[in-house]
């Protein structure tokens, strides 16, 4: 096959297996470790059978300082269709592309990379239509949709990353919200992109995350954007590892951190949390007393998925709030991916590209989940 396997695989941590892309196209997931838990593959994959399509999608687990090379391989890989970006990589992978679609220049953070003809790496991001997509779409099983009406709507937004960047611009946009509180961990980063949403003539407040208990009582929405809560290991730049995963994003979080061949022993996790228990503890004693002071209309999002149920969500749930998780906002964001950019010429082609496509798409992205 035309695509440089061999190169792409160099800069990976996981192994990718040269049998399972035979001589079919190529895309995937970049991101640090989405081969130990992203939905993606699955929801492509299935996309690629039902419609006859010769493409198997990956996962690719890249180091920051390997995005450039893997940027490299890409543009020298015929076959590849193009891929999507995750955390913690949709800011960073900017400027290793060829050229930016304005909305996500404007975001500044890209989800989908399509390779064109010429070689050329093209950014876009679906991430801000994904997750309004899921906010207006009743889930399976629920009669009305998770956001009924934006007008006047309250949201408070946790982080200030990639994935906060494009809920926030997405929510802005509507004109008709009442208010955005943006709540970061570092207040320069939330107060930076406060300024640019207030462009879009949006008020907007910004807190540091010590101060959630004493604004999220006026929010109707509050957002998760932060990787608190997700499953898996977490590297730093320094290569050591901590974890997440027993965190609320709704308070302060100090985990500590270990180095990675501490990681790879099999006591890791309970030695991990024996560590931090205090911090834990803390943690969640704060996120269950704010959740009980915010009034049950409010309503609790985790763009996290991975568990499905992350702390933020449990503690709404067990305090009288509605409350989902990202598996909408992934379907939807890969089904706009896939329609508008890495497949459009495919579809095109194929004179699949009607109006009902999109919803067919999602459809069996959710079947495939």
């Amino acid at each position: 096959m035309a695509t440089n396997f061999s190169t792409i695989q160099s800069c990976l941590t996981n192994r990718l297996d040269p049998a399972a892309a035979g001589t079919r196209r190529l895309a995937g997931v970049i991101g640090d470790s989405p081969s130990r838990y992203s939905k993606s593959p699955a929801l492509w994959n299935a996309v690629f059978y039902r419609l006859g399509i010769q493409a198997v999608y990956l996962a690719f687990d890249v180091a920051p300082g390997r995005l450039k090379d893997l940027a490299s391989a890409l543009r020298d890989s015929p076959d590849i269709l193009g891929c999507n970006v995750t955390v913690p990589h949709k800011q960073k992978i900017i400027e290793h592309l060829d050229e930016i679609d304005p909305h996500a220049l404007r975001i500044q953070a890209v989800n989908t990379i399509v390779r064109g003809s010429n070689g050329r790496l093209l950014g876009y991001n679906t991430d801000g239509g994904g997750f309004l997509e899921s906010l207006r779409k009743p889930e399976s099983g629920e009669g009305k949709p998770f956001v009924e009406s934006f007008k006047r709507l309250r949201v408070m937004i946790l982080g200030a990353g990639g994935s906060a960047r494009a809920v926030a611009f997405a929510l802005a946009d509507l004109k008709e919200i009442g208010e955005i509180i943006l709540c970061n961990r570092t207040v320069a980063a939330g107060s930076a992109l406060a300024k640019e949403i207030g462009a879009a003539k949006t008020q907007v407040r910004v807190i540091g995350e010590n101060h959630i208990a004493a604004h999220a009582a006026a929010a109707h929405l509050i957002v998760n954007c932060t990787v608190k809560g997700q499953g898996g290991l977490r590297e730093d730049a320094a290569g050591n590892v901590t974890m997440l995963e027993t965190y609320s994003a709704l308070a302060a979080a100090r985990p500590k951190s270990f180095p990675a061949a501490r990681a790879r022993q099999a006591d890791f996790v309970s030695h991990f949390e024996a560590a931090c228990r205090e911090d834990i503890d803390a943690n969640n004693d704060a996120s269950m007393a704010i959740a009980i002071a915010i009034p049950k209309e409010c309503r609790f999002y985790d763009l996290v998925y991975h568990p499905e149920e992350t702390i933020f969500l449990r503690h709404g749930r067990l305090t009288g709030h509605r409350t989902v998780n990202g598996k909408a906002m992934i379907v939807w964001q890969a089904a706009l991916a896939f329609c508008n950019h890495v497949c459009k010429q495919e579809l095109e082609s194929r004179k699949l590209n009607g109006p009902g496509i999109l919803k067919r798409i999602a459809e069996i992205m959710f079947g495939a989940w």
